[in-house]
């Protein structure tokens, strides 16, 4: 980041590829310092997939407001460049996005190879049972777990910095002798300009979205996402007090009934 910082105080166009949190982020911090931006991702809007399309358009305003240029809906093919510097982004249908400095930020893929003749089972990460265990004396936290969630009857794998801090207590005291499944309410938080989002639970961009507390033109809101009837997530946008508070709806009523 020091690097990329020194770079940005030296250059004048920053293309961020990757229209997901840290994309954004990226685009925003780089804005902030004075910065033309380009974000260019392939969802319509940053963050679609982890907000739902109400939040992610509202971001997009934000972006576009802040003098952010959004190139969505395509991806990525390439890069331009001119004696071994890059000059900028090709996207899939031709177009070229003009950047002195490139930030490349869709996701991470877990760094596996070194156990690929180990033994151990691995697919997306390295697979383990409730306990965070991949074998006998073996555990694994953070991005590269890709452990049974219990509670939700399915593999995840979270990448940020609550969950790996949350799995390691959890792996500790199973190390001990706690024997407790880990199940926690997925967590993420993100800040971009002046929006402070909170995210609990799992929104999905398919879900039934309602505002419980505060207004969406005002951009100070609590939002509540249902699938099937039963509550999957909890978005706080410059709320984050409030969203604590509904996150009890998970607790109590959603998929995620019994974590805590």
């Amino acid at each position: 980041m020091l690097a990329l910082r020194t770079d940005l105080l030296s250059r004048s166009r920053l293309v961020a590829v990757g229209d997901g949190v840290l994309g954004a982020e990226i685009a925003a911090t780089a804005r902030g310092m004075g910065v033309s931006v380009t974000l260019a991702g392939p969802q319509p809007a940053p963050l679609a997939c982890q907000l739902g399309q109400p939040a992610a358009r509202l971001l997009a305003d934000l972006h576009t407001e802040r003098g952010v240029k959004l190139r969505l809906g395509a991806a990525v093919s390439g890069l331009t460049e001119r004696h071994g510097r890059v000059t900028g982004v090709r996207l899939e249908t031709g177009d070229v996005l003009p950047a002195d400095v490139v930030v490349v930020a869709f996701g991470a893929a877990p760094a596996t190879d070194w156990l690929a003749t180990s033994g151990l089972d691995l697919d997306n990460g390295l697979v383990c049972d409730s306990r965070c265990r991949a074998t006998e004396g073996v555990y694994a936290v953070g991005d590269v777990a890709h452990w049974h969630h219990e509670t939700l009857g399915r593999s995840l794998r979270l990448e940020n910095r609550t969950n790996a801090t949350e799995q390691a207590i959890a792996v500790a005291g199973n190390i001990l002798g706690d024997d407790r499944p880990y199940t926690p309410i997925p967590y993420f938080w993100t800040d971009q300009f002046d929006a402070k989002i909170h995210v609990h639970g799992m929104p999905s961009p398919d879900a039934e979205v309602s505002i419980a507390e505060g207004s969406v033109p005002e951009r100070r809101f609590v939002a509540v996402y249902r699938h099937e009837g039963r509550v999957t997530g909890i978005l706080g946008w410059n709320m984050p007090k409030q969203a604590r508070r509904h996150r009890q709806e998970l607790v109590a009523t959603s998929l995620l009934a019994g974590s805590a």
